[in-house]
Protein backbone atom coordinates (compact mmCIF):
# COMPACT_ATOMS: atom_id res chain seq x y z
CA UNK A 1 0.00 0.00 0.00
CA UNK A 2 1.57 3.50 -1.07
CA UNK A 3 2.13 5.70 1.51
CA UNK A 4 0.38 9.11 1.00
CA UNK A 5 1.31 12.83 2.13
CA UNK A 6 -0.77 13.24 5.06
CA UNK A 7 0.53 9.67 6.44
CA UNK A 8 4.00 10.37 7.49
CA UNK A 9 5.96 7.59 9.11
CA UNK A 10 9.56 6.19 10.48
CA UNK A 11 11.92 4.00 9.45
CA UNK A 12 14.65 2.12 11.51
CA UNK A 13 18.21 1.24 9.63
CA UNK A 14 20.46 -1.56 11.60
CA UNK A 15 23.73 -0.80 12.01
CA UNK A 16 25.83 -1.54 9.09
CA UNK A 17 28.45 -4.16 10.44
CA UNK A 18 30.14 -4.75 6.99
CA UNK A 19 31.06 -1.46 5.38
CA UNK A 20 30.72 2.91 6.63
CA UNK A 21 27.38 5.09 6.28
CA UNK A 22 27.55 8.61 4.87
CA UNK A 23 25.51 11.41 5.71
CA UNK A 24 24.43 13.70 2.68
CA UNK A 25 23.65 17.48 2.61
CA UNK A 26 20.82 19.26 0.78
CA UNK A 27 21.29 18.37 -2.94
CA UNK A 28 18.41 19.82 -4.83
CA UNK A 29 19.09 17.58 -7.96
CA UNK A 30 22.77 17.82 -7.93
CA UNK A 31 23.66 14.19 -9.08
CA UNK A 32 26.65 15.22 -10.72
CA UNK A 33 28.17 16.81 -7.17
CA UNK A 34 26.86 14.32 -5.42
CA UNK A 35 28.86 11.35 -8.05
CA UNK A 36 32.43 13.40 -7.26
CA UNK A 37 31.70 13.26 -3.65
CA UNK A 38 31.36 9.79 -3.72
CA UNK A 39 34.14 8.87 -6.02
CA UNK A 40 36.24 11.19 -3.04
CA UNK A 41 34.89 8.92 -0.53
CA UNK A 42 35.97 5.87 -2.33
CA UNK A 43 32.27 4.81 -1.53
CA UNK A 44 31.24 0.95 -2.20
CA UNK A 45 27.92 0.61 -3.11
CA UNK A 46 27.94 -3.52 -1.69
CA UNK A 47 28.37 -2.18 1.77
CA UNK A 48 28.73 1.61 2.47
CA UNK A 49 25.21 3.80 2.60
CA UNK A 50 24.12 7.03 2.37
CA UNK A 51 21.54 8.55 4.05
CA UNK A 52 20.40 11.94 3.36
CA UNK A 53 18.35 15.09 4.79
CA UNK A 54 16.37 14.55 2.23
CA UNK A 55 15.37 18.11 -0.62
CA UNK A 56 16.91 15.80 -2.80
CA UNK A 57 14.64 18.24 -5.81
CA UNK A 58 14.26 20.99 -7.36
CA UNK A 59 16.56 24.35 -8.30
CA UNK A 60 19.19 21.92 -9.61
CA UNK A 61 19.16 20.10 -12.61
CA UNK A 62 18.87 16.29 -12.22
CA UNK A 63 15.87 16.14 -9.44
CA UNK A 64 13.93 12.87 -10.98
CA UNK A 65 16.83 11.03 -11.18
CA UNK A 66 17.86 11.87 -7.63
CA UNK A 67 14.66 10.80 -6.55
CA UNK A 68 14.72 7.55 -8.23
CA UNK A 69 18.29 7.00 -6.45
CA UNK A 70 15.86 6.04 -3.60
CA UNK A 71 14.76 2.77 -5.26
CA UNK A 72 19.11 1.81 -4.14
CA UNK A 73 19.46 -0.16 -1.37
CA UNK A 74 22.55 1.58 -0.74
CA UNK A 75 20.50 5.17 -0.85
CA UNK A 76 18.44 5.93 2.21
CA UNK A 77 16.68 9.48 2.49
CA UNK A 78 14.29 11.61 4.63
CA UNK A 79 11.00 13.74 3.15
CA UNK A 80 12.38 17.14 2.98
CA UNK A 81 10.30 20.19 2.41
CA UNK A 82 10.97 20.29 -0.96
CA UNK A 83 9.55 16.66 -1.24
CA UNK A 84 6.74 17.91 0.66
CA UNK A 85 6.37 20.63 -1.22
CA UNK A 86 5.81 18.23 -4.65
CA UNK A 87 3.13 16.07 -2.44
CA UNK A 88 1.25 19.66 -1.51
CA UNK A 89 1.06 21.07 -4.38
CA UNK A 90 -2.79 19.99 -5.74
CA UNK A 91 -4.10 23.53 -4.93
CA UNK A 92 -3.17 26.41 -6.78
CA UNK A 93 -1.73 28.06 -4.17
CA UNK A 94 0.60 25.42 -3.38
CA UNK A 95 1.70 25.01 -6.67
CA UNK A 96 2.76 28.24 -7.14
CA UNK A 97 4.68 28.00 -3.95
CA UNK A 98 6.99 25.33 -5.19
CA UNK A 99 6.98 26.60 -8.12
CA UNK A 100 8.64 29.92 -7.23
CA UNK A 101 10.33 27.64 -4.71
CA UNK A 102 12.25 25.40 -7.71
CA UNK A 103 9.58 23.38 -8.70
CA UNK A 104 9.49 23.89 -12.41
CA UNK A 105 11.16 21.02 -13.66
CA UNK A 106 8.24 18.89 -12.63
CA UNK A 107 6.43 20.46 -15.74
CA UNK A 108 8.75 18.72 -17.94
CA UNK A 109 7.71 15.47 -16.73
CA UNK A 110 5.61 13.21 -18.84
CA UNK A 111 2.69 11.02 -17.22
CA UNK A 112 4.17 7.93 -16.23
CA UNK A 113 7.01 9.83 -14.76
CA UNK A 114 4.67 12.26 -12.51
CA UNK A 115 2.96 9.42 -11.03
CA UNK A 116 6.58 7.85 -10.42
CA UNK A 117 7.96 11.00 -8.80
CA UNK A 118 4.71 11.10 -6.36
CA UNK A 119 5.21 7.57 -5.71
CA UNK A 120 8.87 8.40 -4.64
CA UNK A 121 8.03 11.17 -2.56
CA UNK A 122 4.96 9.75 -1.09
CA UNK A 123 7.58 6.50 0.08
CA UNK A 124 10.20 8.95 1.75
CA UNK A 125 9.83 8.73 5.41
CA UNK A 126 9.67 11.84 7.83
CA UNK A 127 12.45 10.44 9.90
CA UNK A 128 15.33 7.37 9.84
CA UNK A 129 16.51 5.86 13.73
CA UNK A 130 20.24 4.35 12.34
CA UNK A 131 21.50 2.04 15.07
CA UNK A 132 24.95 2.48 15.72
CA UNK A 133 27.81 0.00 17.48
CA UNK A 134 27.63 0.51 21.39
CA UNK A 135 23.60 -0.08 21.45
CA UNK A 136 23.90 3.63 20.34
CA UNK A 137 20.72 5.45 17.97
CA UNK A 138 21.21 8.60 15.61
CA UNK A 139 18.57 10.22 14.32
CA UNK A 140 17.61 11.75 10.99
CA UNK A 141 14.80 14.24 10.02
CA UNK A 142 15.04 17.35 7.69
CA UNK A 143 14.99 20.74 9.67
CA UNK A 144 15.57 19.82 12.59
CA UNK A 145 14.02 17.69 15.75
CA UNK A 146 12.06 19.55 18.17
CA UNK A 147 12.10 17.12 20.69
CA UNK A 148 13.98 16.41 23.60
CA UNK A 149 14.13 12.44 23.48
CA UNK A 150 14.34 10.16 20.05
CA UNK A 151 13.15 7.77 21.62
CA UNK A 152 9.62 9.61 20.85
CA UNK A 153 9.95 9.50 17.34
CA UNK A 154 6.99 7.16 16.47
CA UNK A 155 4.15 9.48 18.43
CA UNK A 156 5.99 12.72 16.96
CA UNK A 157 5.55 11.52 13.55
CA UNK A 158 1.82 10.97 14.05
CA UNK A 159 1.69 14.73 15.40
CA UNK A 160 1.11 17.80 12.54
CA UNK A 161 2.80 20.43 14.58
CA UNK A 162 5.97 17.83 15.17
CA UNK A 163 6.04 16.98 11.91
CA UNK A 164 5.65 20.50 10.24
CA UNK A 165 8.72 21.49 12.32
CA UNK A 166 10.93 18.73 10.94
CA UNK A 167 10.11 19.59 7.44
CA UNK A 168 10.49 23.44 8.23
CA UNK A 169 11.26 25.01 11.23
CA UNK A 170 14.69 27.01 11.33
CA UNK A 171 14.47 27.69 15.37
CA UNK A 172 17.57 25.40 16.53
CA UNK A 173 19.99 26.95 14.49
CA UNK A 174 18.66 30.42 14.05
CA UNK A 175 18.65 30.74 17.68
CA UNK A 176 21.63 28.47 18.21
CA UNK A 177 19.68 25.89 21.04
CA UNK A 178 22.34 23.38 21.93
CA UNK A 179 19.99 21.00 23.39
CA UNK A 180 21.71 17.56 24.19
CA UNK A 181 19.02 14.88 23.44
CA UNK A 182 18.11 12.41 26.30
CA UNK A 183 18.35 8.91 23.54
CA UNK A 184 19.92 9.88 20.61
CA UNK A 185 23.62 10.47 20.69
CA UNK A 186 23.59 12.54 17.48
CA UNK A 187 20.52 13.87 15.08
CA UNK A 188 21.41 15.18 11.62
CA UNK A 189 19.55 17.89 9.57
CA UNK A 190 19.59 19.70 6.58
CA UNK A 191 17.12 23.05 5.41
CA UNK A 192 19.16 25.76 6.33
CA UNK A 193 22.22 26.25 4.66
CA UNK A 194 25.40 26.93 6.76
CA UNK A 195 28.90 27.76 5.46
CA UNK A 196 30.20 24.55 6.92
CA UNK A 197 28.70 21.84 9.03
CA UNK A 198 27.71 23.02 12.34
CA UNK A 199 26.66 21.42 15.73
CA UNK A 200 24.37 22.31 17.82
CA UNK A 201 24.28 19.98 21.43
CA UNK A 202 23.61 16.55 19.62
CA UNK A 203 22.31 18.07 16.42
CA UNK A 204 24.42 18.71 13.48
CA UNK A 205 23.17 20.51 10.59
CA UNK A 206 25.01 19.56 7.19
CA UNK A 207 22.93 21.40 4.24
CA UNK A 208 25.94 23.65 3.40
CA UNK A 209 24.12 25.03 0.19
CA UNK A 210 25.29 23.22 -2.51
CA UNK A 211 23.15 25.61 -4.94
CA UNK A 212 24.20 28.77 -3.71
CA UNK A 213 27.59 28.56 -4.21
CA UNK A 214 28.42 26.65 -1.28
CA UNK A 215 29.38 22.56 -1.59
CA UNK A 216 27.42 19.37 -1.04
CA UNK A 217 28.28 17.80 2.61
CA UNK A 218 29.05 13.87 2.68
CA UNK A 219 29.93 13.00 5.97
CA UNK A 220 31.05 9.92 7.38
CA UNK A 221 29.30 8.63 10.54
CA UNK A 222 32.73 8.97 12.91
CA UNK A 223 33.17 12.43 11.52
CA UNK A 224 29.74 13.38 12.29
CA UNK A 225 29.94 12.10 15.64
CA UNK A 226 33.13 13.75 16.74
CA UNK A 227 31.93 17.37 14.96
CA UNK A 228 32.90 20.19 17.59
CA UNK A 229 30.26 22.03 19.01
CA UNK A 230 29.63 25.58 17.85
CA UNK A 231 30.98 27.95 20.07
CA UNK A 232 29.12 30.54 21.75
Amino acid sequence: MERQSTDPFHIHLPVNTDGRDFFLGDVHGRLDALLVALGEAEFDPKVDRVISVGDLIDRGPNSYQMLKLTRQPWFHSVRGNHEAMLLDSSDQYSLMHWLMNGGNWFHEMAGAAIIDCYRLAINLPVAITLDIEGGKKIGICHAEWPGEDWATITDAVNDKKMVNHMLWSRKVIQNKLAITDKTAVLTVHGHTPVSSPERLGSALFIDTGCVFGGYLTLIELNAALNWKPTQS
